[in-house]
Parts: structure tokens; sequence; C-alpha cells
């Protein structure tokens, strides 16, 4: 379960001031104890004006019961600390998705510094979304014979998503930018976009990559692979 606000900074605040929440903010999450919760801040580094915004907060819990345990928990003890984190930060876009992970992020997932990619995916017409993500299967067997380090998922709009226009987000996480670098060379000079085509093109079309440096600000232990 996919936890989604689009946030920007209050005047005179910068990521220092949200740290200094984001400190306080772990040792409240340690001391209630509830469902396990993992986060990242999101800072575009290629993106466009049609997301604006100075950062994406995500979380994530293991299952919709969590969600709504830890949720709950907000509602009821958390005003203090939402207080805090509204001084820092202005967040009008709050939304869930619903995430399937496609291929596993590498030993080591969730570095506490890497890179996240975004595009938004629309299946077909005449196609379905179960047509779609076998596509996203086939694309991950092929990062697998280019020993990409990508993690791969997709992940379904939920409450507060604005009706949107696409079916689906894609979603890679890397664990560094060199890691990032690597695949983009193997889709272009690699010619990856040509086994791309092959895959995609009858099935589902995604849209321009937004890319963003992801810092993780939590470690609940939430992982898409056994421990």
């Amino acid at each position: 379960a996919i936890d989604i606000y689009a946030c920007n900074y209050n005047e005179g605040k910068n990521r220092a001031d949200l740290d200094k929440v984001i400190s306080k903010w772990n040792k409240w999450m340690d001391k209630q104890g509830g469902a396990a919760y993992s986060a990242w801040v999101m800072t575009p580094v290629l993106g466009a004006s049609n997301y604006p915004m100075d950062f994406a907060w995500l979380g994530v819990w293991a299952n919709g019961n969590d969600m709504g345990k830890g949720m709950q928990s907000w509602m009821e003890d958390g005003g203090e600390m939402s207080a805090e984190f509204d001084s820092v930060m202005t967040c009008p876009d709050h939304s869930n998705a619903a995430s399937v992970n496609v291929r596993p992020p590498g030993e080591g997932w969730p570095t506490k510094s890497g890179g996240t990619v975004f595009s938004d995916c629309t299946v077909a017409e005449g196609k379905t979304v179960m047509v779609a993500m076998a596509a996203n299967q086939a694309w991950a067997a092929h990062l697998d014979s280019t020993g990409s380090k990508a993690g791969m998922w997709v992940f379904f709009p939920g409450a507060g998503s604005s009706d949107p226009e696409y079916d689906y987000k894609m979603v890679s996480s890397y664990p560094d930018f060199a890691a990032y670098g690597a695949d983009w060379e193997s889709y272009t000079n690699g010619q990856g976009w040509a086994k791309a085509g092959e895959i995609f093109g009858d099935v589902t079309d995604c849209g321009s990559q937004r890319v963003y440096h992801s810092s993780t600000v939590r470690d609940g232990g939430v992982s898409p692979v056994p421990k």
C-alpha cells in the first residue's frame, strides 16, 4: 500500500528544516510501535512543469490492514507531529496506490540514497492490464539479461488520484545514479529501445520519464522480497 504526498517547502524553509522534523517523527514512530512503515523523500532531478513540486513523500505499508492501522494511529495521536510537518511544508496532493513488484530490487535495498524513475502508462485500446503486466514481466526478464540493478514496480492509482488519465505508473528504483546511467546506456546505445518496441509496441504506452533523487528517511523493514 503506497502513500504519496506532493509537497512544497513553506517560505524560508528547506530540506534541513524538514530533516529536523523527520528526526523527531522517527522517534515518535519508534515510540508508537505500530504498523511497519518505510518512507522516502524524493527530490526532482529530471522533471517537467506538469509535476510542479519541491519534493514528493513516498511511504509504504506491507498491506492494506497495516495502512489502516497506520492511518488510524496518525489520526488519533499524530496531531502535534503533523503540526511540525505543516510548519515546514505544504502538501496539497495526497493519494494512495496499490503496488505490484515486477522485479525485486538488488541486495542491500533500500540504500540511503539512490534514484527513482516514474512514468505514466496507458494500456492500448483492445488490450488488458493483465496483458500489460505480462509485457512488464518480459521487460524485467530483459533487464535480467543486461545485468540491470533496477527494481521495478507498477503503481495502480487509488484514492485521491484525481481521476488520472493513465492506467498505472511504472516505477524503477536504482541504488545510485551510476546504475541509472548504465541502464540509460543499455537502452540507447545498447539498442534496448528496439527490444522495448518489440515488447510494448502494441500493448502499452508510457510517457516521458521523471527522475528523482530518493533518500530513505525511514526503513521500517517493508520489503517486496523476504528478508
